[in-house]
């Protein structure tokens, strides 16, 4: 037996609700429920969990809710609160209940499932007088039997936990009174107090202690505070007062100054009163009117009930100076401010190119797969273009930290998408560049998988691809042309190029040249891809350079996060993995191998530790003296490839733990090392156990 979707014939939200009864004590309870939009779940008047629909997922997705707590012995009244998005809206729930007595009982959608309409809840607003006494008991009149309709099939994900914490503004910014009809705007200086009154403000930004009492003689006018929260954050809008009947709160939610980007409206019921709005808003101010309450209303309580998902930092970044522990600070509160089952930056839906930023920073800074892999559990596959690109290279990332294997049709998906992106359009270099990478990458996962076939077909688009970006090299400027025969070179095209390696070591230092000066044009996502292009062209002083105009100039601004200290309305990225993955040097590969390659980038010393798939890595490295030494803690006994510089040294002598390993350009036998390979300004050494290192190059 399976779940059927069920809605109300004629209704925008609806409550639903199911009666049944438990012959003995329940010992466990669990339900999963899948709707169309947002929904709360009760029971027996307590909730026991919300849905969030599209605002965390593009695909239905099964949320799991305990019941345990809430399960009586005898009669049980299981009530939902859903909002429809005013299309083929639909709700579907599955349940099992583990009786005391070792019998189970299963819930399904269906018959005799019962609906009513949500008469309290209208478009962006909600009437507290029509919600019945007790309603999240679901004990009113009214129902009828839901009707079965067509719904989609939700998908499973298992998202980090989400909790609830209650987050009150910092200051008022705006103070004032405004007419009470019409849409609500941002007024910053509103008229001064005469028909309306709010005393004690203050009170607005604590709860409990103590409650503002406000009041509005004259029907046309109104009331009007504005909240500043001080930086950006995503929660249920909640009101606690003391009302009256008929009184008007309108609340409009703000990011950036002077914008009231979306508006709700809760009309008061009599008496004391509690109400969290059942959507997600997005906002760093809040404004607030209140009008038609001629006698005086004690408000309590406007704040947001913030979501969010804790992830433990693992990772560690310092060198010389405090401002790079404050940098890689600065990326851990941001992470964590932006953070719920999946990345919430503040937009609606983010693009693939900002979740492979976002994902790596996270990798790197937490070593936690769990959101990279809620995030594709909730997504579809993009069809073509650059987003079908940054989705393989997405993909490939996760699969770097993701003990479980990309499935064969997931793999097959990403494949047709990128051949659609091929067959499209693409004279743009920056095009092929990324379609380049997102091939490379393709490959790597279907090699995993064991599709060698597939695997040499995209290296065989790889390779063309790469060919083909040397029609657009300009000699005379010395940089990638954006398209074949332009005049025009960008720093986008050229940072693409150079971020998957496709130039030859001649075309690399010219666009690294150009590259590493001029960085106010930049916006913070591009930032991230020129610093990383810098690197993997080697021009590794060059990127730190860079990294220290662009972020580290801003650590001296108030904020937390970086889109607080870049003054931005949304959550901007920092260059954490860059320092990670090229200063301390670490990347794991989809293959298994750990790589620790430690590019000096003209620092005398750098230390840190490196989340992987095997344990946390420790790297502490020193360059004196025309020396390079370094002490490692390498988690696992797999295969791990140790590149150290050879500091300018034409015979550099190598030791490891005190075993000279390397010597007048021969490997001498040890027991740390396995394998050695020289390179014109590295040597490899590969290792396969466990355990502590201390090297030197001299």
């Amino acid at each position: 037996m399976t779940s059927q979707a069920i809605w109300h014939p004629a209704a925008l939200a609806v409550y639903i609700r199911l009666e049944f009864h438990l012959s003995s004590a329940a010992a466990k309870g669990l339900l999963r429920c899948a709707a169309s939009g947002p929904y709360e779940v009760y029971l027996n008047g307590e909730r026991v969990g919300r849905g969030l629909g599209p605002a965390v997922a593009e695909v239905p997705m099964w949320e799991r809710f305990a019941l345990d707590a809430a399960l009586r012995e005898g009669e049980n009244v299981l009530l939902v609160f859903a909002i429809g998005c005013g299309a083929a809206d639909w709700f579907r729930a599955e349940g099992k209940i583990e009786r005391s007595d070792g019998a189970e009982q299963v819930l399904y959608t269906g018959a005799p499932w019962q609906v009513r309409p949500a008469d309290a809840w209208g478009p962006a607003s909600y009437v507290a007088a029509l919600a019945p006494a007790e309603w999240a008991k679901g004990r009113f009149a009214g129902w009828r039997e839901a009707a079965v309709v067509a719904g989609a099939a939700p998908r499973e994900w298992s998202p980090l936990p989400a909790e609830e914490s209650m987050v009150w503004a910092r200051e008022v910014v705006a103070f004032g009174e405004v007419a009470s009809e019409g849409a609500l705007e941002w007024v910053a200086s509103p008229e001064a107090m005469q028909t309306a009154k709010c005393v004690r403000r203050e009170a607005f930004l604590t709860g409990g202690k103590t409650h503002s009492l406000v009041q509005a003689t004259d029907a046309a006018r109104a009331a009007y505070i504005v909240l500043d929260f001080g930086r950006l954050l995503c929660g249920f809008p909640h009101l606690r007062l003391r009302g009256q009947f008929g009184a008007v709160i309108d609340l409009g939610f703000v990011r950036a100054v002077g914008a009231v980007e979306s508006r709700l409206r809760y009309v008061c019921g009599d008496g004391l009163q509690e109400w969290t709005a059942p959507q997600l808003a997005t906002c760093r101010y809040l404004v607030v009117r209140i009008g038609s309450c001629p006698e005086e209303m004690e408000i309590d309580s406007v704040s947001l009930v913030e979501r969010h998902v804790d992830v433990a930092a693992r990772g560690r970044f310092t060198a010389v100076g405090e401002d790079w522990e404050r940098l890689w600070g600065t990326g851990e509160q941001t992470l964590a401010d932006s953070r719920q089952e999946v990345y919430a930056l503040g937009e609606e839906r983010l693009n693939w190119d900002q979740l492979y930023v976002w994902a790596m920073n996270d990798l790197y800074v937490t070593g936690s797969v769990d959101t990279a892999r809620t995030v594709l559990a909730g997504s579809e596959t993009p069809i073509g273009g650059e987003q079908a690109c940054f989705h393989a290279l997405f993909v490939e990332l996760a699969q770097r930290y993701d003990g479980e294997r990309l499935t064969a049709e997931r793999l097959a998906d990403l494949v047709n998408s990128l051949q659609t992106a091929e067959v499209e359009d693409a004279s743009a270099t920056a095009t092929i560049a990324l379609r380049a990478g997102a091939w490379l990458a393709a490959s790597t996962l279907c090699r995993r998988i064991g599709d060698r076939q597939q695997a040499v077909q995209c290296e065989r688009a790889h390779h063309r691809a790469r060919k083909a970006l040397q029609a657009a090299w300009n000699e005379e400027q010395g940089l990638f042309a954006d398209a074949v025969g332009a005049a025009d070179c960008s720093r986008w095209t050229n940072a693409l190029v150079l971020y998957f390696n496709l130039a030859n070591p001649k075309q690399q230092a010219r666009v690294a040249e150009y590259l590493s000066g001029g960085s106010a044009s930049d916006d913070w996502w591009q930032a991230f891809f020129v610093a990383g292009a810098l690197w993997r062209a080697e021009a590794d002083t060059m990127a730190l350079a860079y990294v220290q105009r662009k972020w580290g100039r801003l650590l001296a601004r108030p904020g937390q996060t970086w889109g607080e200290k870049a003054g931005s309305v949304a959550a901007q990225p920092g260059p954490e993995s860059l320092l990670a993955a090229h200063v301390l040097g670490v990347v794991p590969t989809v293959e298994g191998i750990l790589e620790i390659r430690p590019q000096l980038s003209g620092l005398e010393r750098a230390e840190g530790v490196v989340p992987t798939p095997y344990g946390d890595v420790e790297v502490a490295w020193g360059a004196y003296g025309g020396g390079f030494s370094a002490r490692l803690s390498v988690p696992h006994d797999g295969e791990t490839h140790l590149s150290v510089p050879r500091c300018d040294k034409r015979f550099p002598q190598i030791e490891i733990n005190g075993e000279t390993v390397w010597r007048n350009e021969k490997a001498h036998p040890n027991f740390h090392v396995q394998e050695l390979i020289s390179q014109e300004e590295r040597v490899v050494m590969v290792l396969r156990r466990a355990g502590q290192y201390e090297v030197s190059v001299e």
